[in-house]
C-alpha cells in the first residue's frame, strides 16, 4: 500500500514511521524544515510543502498513492488535503481538532467532503481516561469484541501477593490469559514457568464480563484492592480541550470540579459545562486545592498542555491523598517517572492508534498500542481466504513474538491452547510485538 502522510509532526512522524515498519510504501507532506529533516530519518520520501497543496501532493505521488492520511495541526489543510486526495481515488482519514467541525471521537460523516473517516483525537483521549475512572486499581482497561473482551494493565506491587510466584502457581481464572509482561525495558511474552516481579507490569485478556474486582483481589496489594468505591466526585486541572471533553462525558454521573489558572479558559469552560464546578485557580497553589477538596477525592486528573504542570499537580495530589490519580503526558520518557505516582494517557499515542486502525486492512477490526507502541494488542477477523482458517493454532505460523489471548466464536470467549482450531468468522485477539505486525497481517 502506498500511503501520503499530511503532517511530520508527533502524530505524523509516528505514524509514518509504523507504516514503514510495516512495509508500506510511505510519503510524508510537512512545511516546517526541522520537522522535514527528522521524517528523512524514515524510509519514506519526504515532501517540503503544504499537505493541502495540489503541487506538493504530485509531487508525494497522489495519483498513485492508496491513501492520504491528514494530521497537521490545522484542521483547514487536513480536511483540504483529504478532498483533493480522494479526487485521486485515495482512501482517506482526517484529523479534525475542533467542535465546530465534530463532535464525535470517530465518524464516517464527512464522506460527502472526501473524508472517509475523521477522528478527533482530544475526544479520543477523554473517553480513554473516562474508561480509566471506571477500572479502580488496573493501570488500563480496553474492550474488544464489542465488549466480550477486555484487555486489562497492572503493574504488580511489592505488597502484591502474586510477587515473587511462577504464573502457573497463582489461581487466575479460567477466563484469563497473560499475555505479556512488560519488566523495565523488556517485552516478554511468559511461560507458565515465569516468575512475576515486584514493578512488573501484566498485560491480561479475560473473556468473561465482571472479572476485574477477582482480578483486582489476586494481583493488587491490599490497599488497593481497598480502592473499589465507585468513582463519585473528581477534579480536573486544565480547562484544555480534553480536560473540557472529559468534564463534559463524566458531569452527568459525577460530581466534577474544573481548576483552571486562565480567567478567559474559565468563562468558556462555563458556557459549555452545565454542572461541572469552574474553579478559576492554579492547579499548583495547594490553598485551592485543599479549598476544593483534593484530600481523599476519587480522582485527580492532569489535564493541562504543560507536562511539567501536570506532573507537579499530580504529586500535590498523591501528598493529599487523592485516591486515583491520572496525568495527561506528551512525552513518553515522563511515564515511567511518574509511574509511582499516576496512571497516564499520552494523547499522541491515542491518536496514532486511531488513525492506524483505519489505516490498516480491512479485517484489522480494532487495536490498542502498549508501551509506547512498543507492542499492540490487536483484534483481528478470520476469512475463508485467511491463510490460518482450518489450521491449529499451533500449526498457524504465529510469529514468536506474538500470543493468540483469546478466541471469540459468535458470543463464545475461547481462552485457547495450541490444539484449538481457527474457523472462518472467529475474532483473534493477539498481542504482539511491533516489529512482528507486519508478519502477523499476512496471515489474515
Amino acid at each position: 500500500m502506498y500511503v501520503i502522510v499530511g503532517g511530520a509532526g508527533e502524530v505524523g512522524y509516528h505514524v509514518a514511521e509504523a507504516l514503514c515498519n510495516e512495509g508500506h510504501d510511505v510519503a510524508v507532506i510537512e512545511k516546517e524544515a526541522e520537522a522535514c529533516e527528522r521524517a528523512d530519518n524514515l524510509d519514506a520520501l519526504v515532501v517540503k510543502g503544504n499537505a493541502a497543496s495540489p503541487k506538493a501532493l504530485s509531487e508525494a505521488g497522489v495519483d498513485k498513492a492508496d491513501m492520504f492520511i491528514g494530521v497537521t495541526g490545522s484542521d483547514e489543510i487536513n480536511m483540504l488535503g483529504c478532498a483533493i486526495a480522494k479526487t485521486k481515488g485515495c482512501r482517506t482519514i482526517s484529523r479534525i481538532n475542533a467542535l465546530d467541525y465534530i463532535n464525535e471521537p470517530v465518524t464516517t460523516g464527512y464522506r460527502d467532503v472526501g473524508i472517509d473517516v475523521a477522528v478527533c483525537p482530544d475526544l479520543v483521549a477523554a473517553i480513554k481516561v473516562a474508561r480509566m475512572l471506571l477500572v479502580p486499581s488496573m493501570l488500563d482497561a480496553d474492550i474488544f469484541a464489542k465488549g466480550r473482551v477486555q484487555v486489562l494493565e497492572s503493574t504488580i506491587e511489592k505488597e502484591s501477593p502474586v510477587a515473587g510466584k511462577m504464573i502457573k502457581d497463582i489461581e487466575f481464572p479460567e477466563a484469563c490469559n497473560i499475555v505479556a509482561v512488560f519488566r523495565n525495558a523488556d517485552v516478554i511474552i511468559p511461560h507458565g514457568d515465569d516468575i512475576l516481579l515486584p514493578n512488573d507490569r501484566i498485560v491480561a485478556v479475560l473473556g468473561e464480563p465482571n472479572l476485574i474486582p477477582k482480578m483486582e483481589e489476586i494481583v493488587g496489594s491490599q490497599k488497593q484492592v481497598m480502592k473499589k468505591d465507585a468513582v463519585e466526585r473528581v477534579i480536573i486541572v486544565g480547562a484544555s480541550r480534553i480536560g473540557v471533553h472529559l468534564a463534559r462525558l463524566l458531569e452527568e454521573s459525577v460530581n466534577v470540579t474544573l481548576i483552571e489558572p486562565a480567567k478567559r479558559m474559565c468563562e468558556a469552560a462555563s458556557e459549555v459545562l452545565s454542572k461541572t464546578t469552574v474553579i478559576h485557580g492554579s492547579e499548583t497553589d495547594k490553598d485551592v486545592l485543599v479549598e476544593e477538596g483534593v484530600a481523599g477525592v476519587d480522582a485527580f486528573i492532569a489535564a493541562n498542555p504543560s507536562d511539567e504542570s501536570n506532573m507537579l499537580s499530580c504529586l500535590l495530589a498523591k501528598e493529599y491523598g487523592a485516591k486515583k490519580i491520572i496525568a495527561l503526558i506528551n512525552r513518553p520518557e515522563l511515564k515511567s517517572v511518574l509511574e509511582p505516582v499516576a496512571m497516564t494517557v499520552n494523547p499522541h499515542l491515542v491518536t496514532i492508534s486511531s488513525v492506524l486502525q483505519y489505516a490498516r486492512k480491512s479485517d484489522l477490526l480494532s487495536f490498542k498500542m502498549l508501551k509506547e507502541g512498543e507492542a499492540q494488542v490487536l483484534e483481528f477477523k478470520v476469512t475463508n481466504k485467511s491463510k490460518i482458517v482450518s489450521k491449529k493454532l499451533k500449526k498457524a505460523g504465529f510469529p514468536s513474538n506474538s500470543i493468540v489471548g483469546a478466541i471469540v466464536r459468535d458470543d463464545i470467549v475461547i481462552i485457547p491452547s495450541g490444539e484449538d482450531e481457527i474457523m472462518a468468522g472467529d475474532k483473534l485477539i493477539v498481542f504482539a510485538r511491533t516489529e512482528g505486525i507486519s508478519r502477523l497481517e499476512r496471515l489474515f
